[in-house]
């Protein structure tokens, strides 16, 4: 059988994937696309889209049972996770449809299937069809990541768990040990609590979310606590031991028994079986080793998300899939910004950040002025019955540069786009302060953060 011949196959549909297709197939270019699962990739399949479809469930069976608080009685509750799951599985599958209806109005053609490297211009595809051949004249790998687990600790996905399999598992254990105070790690510390589970969280960090600023980490650590969920950190786990109707932990803390764990200790890149050895390309630390334009060491074949390396975020694979699709396109692309990354964490309270924490500011020799506005002085939140948390802002002293920003609290992730904002356009403390923020809304957060870094504070 004859190839299939293109200008482009990008192997893997994920956020940078499909991305990377679509922005290929808008410059002109005839695109192909392989993926082994449903496109969207484990971001819409398995992670990003149904883990906030689950939290959604969970923030509103925490809204239900505060229901009195808003003066509304009523009745018995019964929160069902199996639906919960359910409702997640159907929001992702109508992300999947999604894509795929913007792959047809793309015209970009779809080989279901696994994608293996033959030589630098030739894609094997390994479907329920048998084996299929696209040759091109530039290559994208996109094939993602996978979760991780700690030596010697085998995922079931019955008794110790994935993020994937607790995403499949419609049946919620009484108790759960969660290894990782991640990202990961806490979203789901918070469904499983917010559906009754007795919820245990272990971190060999000295604290939870530990690439956050301290004082974001002290303050999930005091709302996690209030919610009943026990949290133990600087433990390192020695062993998992699954049995018949449990598991049980051992750390160098003591023994945990529990109905299942949860292995949440980061993501692997997903390289095996893509042929990368076959044809050269180079590696590092075992992701894909990429220029700054995302091409790997062999010419043509490029490389983008979670395989070229960290942060593992789809946004930011999403934009290096722009980025090298417009290369191969011949436009003069814009270069990734990996220091205005958002970093976004969707438990209650949410988190997000960008940029330098205080602490690593300081680490590199920058004087720094710090503002800091809790939501329990801010209108709209006490309106909304949700003033845990605040608003830390990160300038140099001298010049007003915004070097970082930390929120815990209501919509932080939505909020800290105004920042991201601020810096690609390199604005100071002075220009945040000049514009002018609706009230009441949760942004005047921010605005106020800013004024206290600038020691003209109002509303505290």
């Amino acid at each position: 059988m004859a190839a299939h011949q293109f200008d482009l196959v990008v192997v893997g549909t994920g956020p940078g994937g499909y991305v990377a297709a679509i922005r290929a197939s808008q410059l002109g270019l005839k695109v192909a696309a392989v993926e082994d699962d449903r496109p969207g990739g484990v971001c819409l399949n398995w992670g990003c889209i149904p883990t906030k479809a689950l939290l959604r469930n969970a923030e509103v069976v925490h809204l239900v049972e505060r229901a009195q608080d808003f003066g509304i009685t009523t009745g018995e509750v019964k929160a069902d996770y199996a639906q919960a799951v359910k409702r997640s599985r159907s929001v992702a599958d109508r992300m999947a449809k999604g894509v795929e209806f913007l792959f047809k109005k793309n015209t970009i053609t779809l080989f279901p299937g696994r994608g293996t490297l033959t030589s630098k211009t030739t894609v094997e595809v390994s479907g329920s069809k048998g084996a299929e051949t696209i040759e091109a004249k530039t290559i994208i790998l996109a094939t993602g990541s996978a979760p991780r687990s700690l030596p010697g600790v085998t995922i079931d996905e019955q008794r110790v768990l994935s993020s994937t399999g607790a995403l499949r598992n419609e049946t919620r254990p009484k108790s759960i040990v969660i290894i990782g105070a991640g990202a990961v790690g806490v979203e789901f510390a918070d469904v499983y609590r917010a559906y009754g589970a007795q919820v245990t969280l272990l971190e060999a960090l000295p604290r939870v979310v530990p690439i956050e600023d301290e004082e974001v980490s002290a303050q999930l650590n005091r709302s996690f606590s209030r919610r009943g969920i026990e949290i133990k950190t600087g433990v390192k786990v020695s062993k998992v031991a699954p049995g018949a109707s449990g598991v049980t932990i051992e750390t160098d803390a003591g023994k945990l028994e529990a109905e299942a764990v949860l292995m949440a200790v980061g993501r692997a890149a997903k390289v095996e079986g893509v042929g990368l050895e076959g044809v050269g390309v180079a590696m590092d630390r075992g992701f894909v080793k990429v220029s700054p334009t995302m091409e790997t060491s062999v010419k043509g074949i490029y490389a983008i998300g979670d395989m070229a390396g960290p942060p593992l975020l789809a946004h930011k694979a999403m934009a290096e899939g722009v980025l090298a699709a417009e290369i191969i396109a011949g436009r003069d692309a814009h270069a990734v910004e990996y220091g205005n990354v958002p970093s976004c964490t969707y438990c209650r309270p949410q988190i997000a950040s960008i940029g330098l924490t205080q602490a690593k500011a300081q680490e590199n020799g920058r004087e720094v002025a710090v503002g800091k506005f809790p939501f329990t002085a801010s209108g709209k939140a006490v309106a909304m019955g949700e003033t845990e948390g605040f608003v830390k802002v990160v300038a140099d002293k001298r010049t007003g540069e915004i070097l970082g920003v930390h929120i815990i609290g209501p919509e932080a992730t939505e909020m800290i786009h105004e920042f991201a904002v601020g810096r690609t356009l390199e604005a100071t403390l002075e220009e945040i302060m000049h514009t002018i923020h609706a009230h009441p809304t949760l942004s005047e957060a921010a605005l106020e953060a800013t004024l206290a870094a600038l020691g003209q504070a109002i509303h505290i």
